[in-house]
């Protein structure tokens, strides 16, 4: 749902949750905490995988749960799809005649309860449907789904758990990505993550992200777009993020690749650039301060709830910038609508994706596929965007799977992916070279009435190349 920018704060914005959870020194300087990212808490894995305790929460061969479709994505998945020749080989770690291991090594439990659960139940539901269609190449799925617990510990020992007895990583969302990079790589395991967060993850050999954010490119097209459509504001920017390891790089960067377009900050010292505490209650003084300035153009790198306060504390000062403009943590249900009633204050905010929506399911087979089964094995879980990049890699994974053939072998597996140079998931998100983990330059932008997303641009699909990817 988004360009480079956004998708990384939305990743790496992890910070307190409003109750007030401690976090150590270490924790603190990460940003670790509530992202809010968008999903509704719902109830747990149904027919496609128990609950459990412990690092491993649950593993699966897939319910049944009726009949399904392949989507966009073609054939089904079974022995007839099958590519190669000759009977299924127990062929490599976590591969027999008759299953294929496959591990999701995601936030789930820590400081801050079901960050990343959305991707436990996109594998989960993709698992199911795959199972229901025969396999993969007539091995069934099973997914063990791990909980990296939001540390790089427990990411370590989720990698190293996978790489002893799953064939790969597939749909992994873990803010402390990083703690599993080095093992992974010595190991050999493919990681189809669904999307990087730490430079050491993204850099890894064996990791190839649908969503490849990286610390030296940038998707320009945003700022670009923001210069077309309101060239006034930009000469008056601001940009607020929360003071944490994580949140201060994402922002910084964007600044840094906004200003090569025109963007102004305050000035040659960048006075509009504001770094906020992870627990500050009072945003006033910030906005009085933009207000101050005459800033027209205001962005913030971090969790929607902290946006929420600096909209709240906008509203109490009668004050509402040209422009409001928010990355892909704002696409949710629980920042457009507060207990039941819609929040009005995010009236006329902007928010840009990389991903389709899912108001517009009815025109998008592959969206209608994801919510279905998302829909048979977690009642209640609306889908989010860190579900939407999960899936997708468990759609290239068959795809590649059932490619290489019976004989399915890690090396087989890298060959293919290497390949790919422009995955969407079957229209599930914009393009992205997955293979030469490079970002999509492609985005779309909503805007938000009375708790309701709605297209603003383009009228449909993505805008793409207004810019592309620049070196930061």
């Amino acid at each position: 749902m988004r360009s480079r920018a956004a998708t990384i704060s939305a990743l790496l914005v992890l910070l307190l949750s409003a109750c007030g959870a401690r976090l150590t020194a270490a924790q603190r300087e990460a940003g670790i905490g509530a992202l809010g990212g968008g999903g509704s808490t719902g109830g747990d894995i149904g027919a496609a995988g128990g609950s459990k305790t412990g690092t491993n929460i649950g593993s699966t061969t897939g319910g049944t749960g009726g009949s399904g479709t392949t989507g966009a994505g073609g054939a089904g998945a079974g022995a007839a799809a099958c590519g190669g020749s000759g009977p299924n080989t127990a062929s490599d770690v976590g591969v027999t005649p008759t299953q294929i291991n496959v591990a999701t090594a995601s936030d789930v439990s820590g400081v801050q309860a079901a960050l990343f659960k959305s991707t436990h139940y996109a594998m989960a539901a993709w698992a199911a449907m795959v199972n229901t269609q025969g396999g993969l190449c007539g091995r069934t799925i099973k997914s063990d789904l791990l909980d990296t617990k939001a540390n790089s510990t427990d990411n370590q020992a989720a990698v190293t758990q996978a790489c002893g007895g799953d064939f790969a990583l597939v749909g992994s969302m873990s803010a402390f990505d990083n703690g599993g990079a080095e093992a992974g790589q010595k190991c050999g395991i493919p990681d189809l993550t669904a999307i990087t967060v730490n430079g050491d993850r993204a850099k890894a050999t064996n990791v190839f992200p649908i969503y490849p954010i990286r610390p030296d490119k940038f998707a320009i097209g945003t700022a670009n777009y923001i210069k077309a459509t309101y060239p006034q504001v930009i000469k008056h920017a601001a940009m607020i993020y929360l003071d944490a390891a994580v949140t201060r790089v994402n922002a910084l960067q964007r600044v840094k690749a906004y200003k090569t377009v025109g963007f102004d900050y305050g000035g040659p010292h960048d006075d509009q650039v504001y770094a906020v505490q992870i627990l500050e209650p009072n945003y006033g003084p910030y906005v009085d301060k933009m207000k101050s300035a005459g800033v027209q153009y205001v962005s913030m790198v971090a969790n929607y709830q902290s946006i929420q306060k600096l909209l709240d504390a906008m509203d109490t000062a009668g004050w509402f910038p040209t422009v409001r403009d928010w990355d892909s943590v704002a696409y949710s249900d629980q920042f457009v609508n507060v207990n039941g009633a819609p929040y009005t204050h995010a009236n006329g905010s902007l928010v840009f994706l990389n991903t389709n929506i899912a108001e517009e399911s009815s025109s998008n087979p592959e969206m209608q596929l994801y919510i279905t089964w998302l829909n048979r094995v977690a009642p209640g879980n609306k889908p989010d965007y860190f579900g939407f990049y999960a899936w997708s890699a468990g759609r290239l994974f068959q795809q590649l799977a059932t490619q290489i053939g019976p004989k399915l072998t890690r090396k087989a597996l890298f060959d293919a992916v290497k390949k790919v140079h422009s995955w969407d998931g079957h229209g599930l998100h914009a393009a992205q070279n997955v293979g030469d983990k490079i970002m999509s330059p492609c985005f779309l932008y909503l805007t938000i009435q009375n708790g309701m997303f709605f297209r603003k641009a383009p009228s449909s699909g993505f805008i793409c190349n207004k810019g592309g990817i620049i070196d930061t």
